[in-house]
């Protein structure tokens, strides 16, 4: 681990304790902002971490649509499979979240 940033260590673990915060419950203002980090905002910046996006106006454009890209994937093929709960959608961009943050700490460890 020694090539891998501390922004992608933080990304990941931060995905897996906004994730677990937000299926234990928050206060109703705590727990709307976690899971739009969770839902939204997490996935999308390790997506776009994944694509070295060097304009910062264009990444932060880039984070909400990948993000919301993704949740949509996600909540469509649950529905569609009659899966759908919304902690299992929060699991499910939790994974995204840590999935996308290996694949970058794969390519900061080869660089």
């Amino acid at each position: 681990m020694s090539g891998v940033s501390r922004g992608t260590l933080a990304l990941g673990l931060l995905a897996v304790a906004l994730s677990l915060a937000t299926l234990v419950g928050l206060p109703a203002p705590l727990q709307a902002v976690a899971a739009l980090a969770v839902l939204i905002l997490l996935p999308g910046q390790a997506l776009v971490r994944l694509i070295h996006v060097k304009d910062l106006a264009l990444g932060a454009l880039l984070v909400l649509a990948l993000g919301l890209a993704a949740l949509t994937a996600v909540s469509t093929a649950m529905f569609y499979l009659a899966l759908w709960s919304w902690q299992a959608c929060v699991v499910a961009m939790g994974v995204i979240t840590i999935l996308a943050c290996v694949a970058r700490a794969r390519q900061e460890a080869a660089a």
